[in-house]
């Protein structure tokens, strides 16, 4: 596919320049900073792509930028969520601009952009009615809904995500991954005795759990680069939860 990365200079859409190269995508980086992708992704990744400068908040310009390169796909990494719920949303104009470009040039391109936009944990349906931390996650899954008509879109849902190498280089084959993921829920969640204690005993459980999902920002990287290799995908309309499987991981 050709893809539009946005967020290429930071944790994750760094990354995923080599892995979107990996499983044989055209990618083309709409970035604000090329100094700073330059000085973060090995050059010879940045130089199998197309570089255009812009900010992510410029709903026009990505628009454009999607219809001259006929852009199919397109992921999200950009902007960084508000964590207590009396913080104002810090990331809700790049979200509305990036997902209202892609519906625009989808109407003149004449299909559906395929899309991945990043949450967090917190998104996904959990035991308890609200989770308050990152509730911003909450807003961008309202955008997308939204905008379901005209958008194939996926909304990531890591825990934290850390780094297996500092070195952001050129792949040629995919380094493959080992996780497993489960639409609009916590994959391969389990409630404890914990969950029946009243009042804190539900939270107290997910909050014991979530270590459990931290994942590498090079396995969600590839996890995403995958999927969209795949053209249709199961995720397309959902929140995607994601944990590192010790099953796959051995296969």
């Amino acid at each position: 596919m050709k893809v539009l990365l946005l967020g290429a200079t930071g944790n994750l859409g760094s990354r995923l320049v080599p892995a979107l190269l990996a499983h044989k995508h055209s990618v083309v980086i709409f970035v604000r900073s090329e100094s700073k992708l330059k000085s973060l992704v090995d050059s010879a990744a940045i130089s199998r792509c197309t570089v255009v400068n812009g900010d992510a908040t410029n709903s026009r310009a990505i628009q454009d930028t999607i219809t001259h390169h006929q852009c199919n796909a397109l992921v999200n990494s950009a902007g960084i969520a508000a964590i207590f719920p009396w913080q104002a949303p810090t990331m809700q104009g790049i979200i509305n601009a990036v997902a209202t470009a892609a519906v625009e040039a989808s109407k003149k391109l004449g299909y559906p952009i395929r899309c991945w936009f990043l949450g967090g944990l917190t998104v996904l349906d959990f035991p308890v009615d609200s989770f308050p931390l990152f509730k911003e996650h909450g807003l961008t899954f309202d955008c997308l809904s939204s905008k379901s008509q005209h958008l194939k879109w996926s909304l990531l849902a890591p825990s934290a995500m850390k780094p297996a190498s500092k070195e952001i280089t050129l792949l040629e084959t995919p380094r493959g991954n080992p996780l497993a993921a489960q639409n609009d829920t916590m994959a391969e969640f389990s409630p404890s005795f914990m969950t029946k204690m009243p009042y804190v005993g539900p939270y107290a459980d997910i909050a014991k759990s979530m270590t459990r999902y931290n994942t590498s920002l090079e396995d969600c990287a590839d996890f995403l680069a995958a999927d969209l290799a795949k053209g249709d995908s199961e995720h397309v309309g959902h929140r995607v939860g994601i944990i590192e499987s010790s099953q796959r991981k051995t296969q």
